[in-house]
């Protein structure tokens, strides 16, 4: 008899509990969710086994070809619709301010990555988002003087998303690359990128 899903599934207990080490029962029914779904999906080659071994219950997926694979992918990619239009909003909004060399946000491990910026792109996001301007011939790129532009950004960002977390660093330029140098603005969970978007697009509170 073909199983049939007329509701999402219940999930098991552990998938509850991120972090908590799931018992071998818990990780069966899991294996069991997983596989009526991905049967309601039509993904009838991909079937999730049940195993045990010394690192503990785990569920293991056999092979399948690359049309299933390719079906998989869209699916993923469909239940993550939300996550990548928020990584193509913040591209939109920060371009619209005139930032036109922000690179690309990229959606990975479930958050959205912001890649390296140049000092002064990093200082007129703080502005942007709230900051004061800095004096005109001061010489941001400096050592001393960028890691207060990453001070002005962190705290400009934290005001604007009312507390969201930005991990920064700086690299200086490189004599032996001739590489100019750069702030690193690091990764958002998807909903402070959400309330980072709604920022730039009406005004930092």
């Amino acid at each position: 008899m073909t199983s049939t899903i007329t509701a999402p599934p219940t999930l098991p207990a552990a998938a509850q509990h991120p972090g908590v080490q799931p018992t071998p029962q818990e990780t069966c029914d899991a294996a069991g969710v997983l596989s009526d779904v991905l049967r309601a999906a039509g993904l009838t080659m991909l079937a999730p086994i049940f195993y045990e071994d010394e690192r503990g219950p785990f569920v293991q997926l056999s092979k399948i070809d690359a049309d299933e694979a390719t079906e998989l992918a869209r699916l993923v990619r469909k239940g993550m619709k939300r996550s990548f239009q928020t990584a193509l909003d913040l591209h939109a909004a920060v371009r619209a301010h005139g930032l036109d060399n922000f690179p690309a946000p990229v959606v990975r491990h479930a958050r959205i990555h912001l890649g390296d910026v140049s000092v002064p792109t990093a200082d007129r996001l703080a502005c942007i988002l709230g900051a004061p301007p800095q004096p005109a011939k001061l010489d941001i790129t400096e050592w001393p003087e960028a890691w207060q532009v990453v001070d002005r950004l962190s705290a400009a960002f934290n005001e604007a998303t009312g507390g969201g977390l930005l991990d920064m660093g700086f690299h200086p330029r490189c004599e032996r690359c001739e590489g100019e140098p750069v702030i690193v603005l690091g990764s958002l969970k998807i909903k402070t990128a959400r309330r980072l978007v709604r920022a730039l697009q009406f005004g930092a509170p």
